[in-house]
């Protein structure tokens, strides 16, 4: 039981969790102002519905690459009153 606990606790110091992609099309990018524009199915973990929603991003690095028009795979949290773009790859 020990080691079970044990191991329950050093996987969530390593922030392994089961984060949801969610997958939708870029809109738009602005990375000045670090949002973009992303047209998205349903994300269950934020309780939304699809639509097109504007994101932020803490480091504009993660849209190298990202332009309008390319199908994505994300994952966002709600950060305050802002929904932040996390992770963000083509399938």
């Amino acid at each position: 039981m020990k080691k079970l606990i044990a191991l329950g606790l050093l996987l969530l110091s390593s922030g392994i969790s089961a984060t949801e992609w969610a997958k939708g099309e870029v809109r738009r990018i602005d990375i000045e102002n670090k949002k973009l524009t992303i047209k998205h199915e349903e994300i269950k973990s934020l309780d939304m519905p699809p639509m097109s929603m504007v994101f932020y991003v803490e480091n504009s690095d993660i849209l190298k690459g990202i332009n309008p028009g390319d199908k994505v795979e994300f994952t966002a949290e709600e950060k305050g009153t802002k929904l932040i773009v996390k992770q963000i790859r083509k399938p």
